[in-house]
């Protein structure tokens, strides 16, 4: 009986922390609003490559110290599928989890830390994510490689949220709430994959942008 009786708890408990979760769902965008050329000979002759974010966002004073995965995809032919690339404005590259399977449970982490900035008071903080879901090099590479369906958000090893993804070639946002950066502290968010939508022919899941908007710049 008391068996029964602890299994009961601990899936009620279980149930009930999951219900507080905050669920938050993507929002189709375009990747005209947010890629522009490198520069144009003329309004209809672009020049370069596609940049992510030309021109000031919340990186004009907003920045991330490090970033980290429980696992990457080993290197092949010269192309890595590191971490960083998740956040290196570069749709080309993308960070793929290196397990055998479609990546359930492995994560990657941003850490922000302000402590360094000269005269920094506080102020700066993130409140939407800008997410290409899967290896955007190229349709093909997309529809070949797995995607994200759901992100499991820790913000400083606590649940926070569950972000339910679009599979989506082109750019979405997730407004994910306030999250400001304190002085003299480090702050963590962690994403953890829990849902894919499978890829035609492999199984890793890849991601090519994990960037953010926020408060605190202008």
């Amino acid at each position: 009986m008391k068996i029964k009786l602890t299994i009961f708890f601990l899936t009620f408990s279980s149930l009930l922390f999951s219900q507080e979760l905050k669920m938050i769902q993507a929002v189709q965008g375009k990747d005209s609003d947010f890629f522009d050329y490198e520069d144009y000979e003329a309004p209809d002759k672009p020049i370069g490559e596609l940049i992510f974010l030309k021109g000031c966002s919340w990186y004009c004073g907003g920045s991330v110290k490090s970033i980290n995965a429980s696992s990457e995809l080993k290197e092949n032919n010269g192309i890595n599928y590191s971490a960083k690339n998740a956040h290196d404005f570069d749709k080309n590259t993308a960070w793929v989890e290196g397990k055998t399977d479609y990546g359930i449970g492995e994560f990657i982490e941003y850490c922000f830390d302000f402590s360094e900035i000269k005269g920094y008071k506080g102020g700066l903080g993130i409140n939407r994510i800008l997410l290409a879901n899967g290896y955007k090099k190229n349709k093909l590479t997309w529809d070949n490689n797995s995607r994200i369906k759901q992100l499991k958000v820790y913000l400083n090893g606590k649940p926070y949220a569950i972000l339910n993804l679009l599979d989506s070639f082109e750019i979405q946002t997730i407004d994910i709430g306030e999250i400001k950066f304190p002085v003299n502290k480090e702050t963590k968010l962690k994403f953890e994959i829990t849902q894919v939508y499978e890829g035609k022919k492999y199984k890793d899941t890849a991601i090519s942008l994990l960037m953010f908007d926020g408060i605190g710049v202008h």
